[in-house]
């Protein structure tokens, strides 16, 4: 017979469903023993967490989150230093390289933040899904209040890649953001046809290259004349996202395009 699968929630701690149909106090030494057994850890340090807490971080980490605030460019999101006036357009999104109509993250890729986002992407930790999805829903009702969005469109892993993780990130973040904004999800309008090399370590010239023509529309008609928020994990030069939206615009008729990530690559 098989036995059931224990499960982690955001402190890593093992979690079974018949543990609710035992009495109160078995199932309370059944918690116990378990978190005794495989303690909560830190997603950001891996550290041991001395209590079952909520938060899957640490205090220590907890104080070095990076969020991004104003000021930013009013397009892209990219963040300015502190005393930079008004805001303004960056050179990117003067020089037209944007195809999106706009883009914000929550935090700056680096630190505490991208040790969380590797834990849940490489790392297997998908209960983390749930703290960072809560980190979009700030800028993601700000995006709504900015634009008429229709879906939330998560961006596709090519199916080589999605069997080689096991899950896609972006549609777990889509999944708990949904109910927040009260925005229905468009899975399988948008897909990856063709395989690409992982991004990371590219110049911008390279990603461009590397991800040109890996999207296509299954069915266009359903994008046609709609406001889509597209999300990922991770905006580093905005290639991948790019190619999504010219994709989205182009091919199927797309109103407007808005990109939301948990994070994004500063230079600097």
């Amino acid at each position: 017979m098989g036995s059931s699968k224990p499960t982690l929630n955001t402190t890593g701690a093992p979690k079974q469903k018949w543990v609710h149909h035992l009495p109160a106090a078995a199932a309370r030494l059944v918690r116990e023993l378990a978190l005794f057994i495989y303690p909560p850890t830190c997603a950001g340090c891996g550290q041991p967490l001395h209590s079952e807490r909520s938060e899957p971080l640490c205090s220590d980490c907890l104080r070095t989150l990076e969020f991004i605030a104003e000021p930013y460019c009013p397009v892209c999101g990219i963040p300015y230093a502190k005393e930079m006036p008004n805001p303004h357009l960056c050179g990117d999104c003067l020089s037209g390289i944007h195809h999106f109509d706009r883009a914000r993250s929550t935090g700056f890729y680096r630190g505490s933040l991208r040790e969380v986002l590797h834990r849940f992407k490489y790392g297997g930790r998908t209960s983390l899904a749930r703290p960072l999805a809560h980190m979009l829903i700030a800028p993601g009702k700000h995006l709504a209040r900015l634009h008429k969005i229709d879906c939330i469109m998560p961006v596709p892993l090519h199916p080589k890649r999605l069997r080689q993780r096991g899950f896609n990130q972006a549609s777990l973040l889509a999944q708990r953001l949904r109910s927040a904004l009260n925005i229905s999800i468009d899975y399988a309008s948008l897909q990856r046809s063709r395989w690409t090399e992982p991004q990371t370590g590219l110049t911008r010239r390279q990603r461009a290259t590397n991800v040109r023509g890996a999207f296509r529309l299954k069915t266009p008609e359903k994008v046609r004349g709609k406001g889509i928020l597209l999300l990922d994990d991770v905006f580093t030069t905005g290639e991948t996202v790019n190619q999504c939206v010219r994709v989205l615009k182009r091919d199927g008729g797309a109103r407007e395009v808005v990109v939301l990530t948990v994070a994004r690559t500063v230079a600097g």
